[in-house]
C-alpha cells in the first residue's frame, strides 16, 4: 500500500472541511454527518494486512494451472477464478508468490518441460507442445533462459550421455531414428 495516499487523501479532506466551513451557505447545506470527523486508520500499525490471496484462491489457481498448462492461460480467467480484478490479481499474486502470474506459468512449463526431456525419449517438438509453448525454438529458447543450458544438453547430461561438443550422430543413426518414428 502507498504510504503516500493516506497523507495525501487527508490533506485533500481537510481542504476540503476547510473550504465548506469558510462558506457560509455552503456550510448550512451539508448535513452535519457529513462534517463530523473522519478517521482513518493508522496505516503504520502492523494492523493494517497486506495484499493476501485466501487459501480457497490459491487452491483455485494452482489447480487451474496444473488442469490447463498445454493450454494458454490469461490473467483474466486466472483473477475471475478468484473474484478479483485483473490489476488487483496481479499485484496479490506477485506478493503471495514472489513472481508475476506469467511467470509462474512459465517456469511451472518450464519444470514439466525438464521432467519430460529428463524420463522420455519425445522429440523436443512433442514436448514443446505438451507444455504449452508455440513450437520447439520457443522451448530451447526459453529452457535456456530459465535453467542456463539447452534441452538437449539437459537431456543429454541427465541421461549420463555425454558427446563431445561439436560431434554429430551419424546421418544413417539418425535416419533409422526418423524412420523408427515414423512406422
Amino acid at each position: 500500500m502507498n504510504a503516500y495516499a493516506p497523507t495525501k487523501n487527508l490533506k485533500i479532506i481537510e481542504a476540503a472541511s476547510l473550504a465548506i466551513d469558510s462558506d457560509i451557505d455552503l456550510s448550512a447545506a451539508v448535513p452535519a454527518a457529513v462534517q463530523a470527523p473522519i478517521s482513518l486508520p493508522d496505516l503504520s500499525s502492523d494492523v493494517v494486512q497486506r495484499d493476501l490471496l485466501l487459501p480457497w484462491q490459491r487452491r483455485k489457481i494452482m489447480q487451474f494451472i496444473e488442469e490447463h498448462l498445454t493450454e494458454t492461460i490469461k490473467v483474466e480467467e486466472l483473477a475471475a477464478l478468484t473474484k478479483l480484478s485483473k490489476t488487483y490479481f496481479s499485484r496479490v499474486f506477485k506478493s503471495a508468490y514472489k513472481e508475476s502470474p506469467y511467470n509462474y506459468v512459465l517456469r511451472r512449463r518450464m519444470e514439466l518441460a525438464k521432467e519430460l526431456i529428463t524420463e522420455t525419449d519425445a522429440a523436443l517438438s512433442e514436448i514443446a507442445l505438451d507444455c504449452g509453448m508455440a513450437d520447439q525454438a520457443h522451448l530451447c529458447k526459453t529452457f535456456r533462459k530459465v535453467f542456463g543450458t539447452t534441452p538437449n544438453r539437459w537431456r543429454r547430461s541427465s541421461q549420463g550421455v555425454q558427446r563431445p561438443s561439436g560431434t554429430r550422430v551419424p546421418s544413417a543413426t539418425r535416419q533409422e531414428a526418423n524412420t523408427a518414428r515414423f512406422n
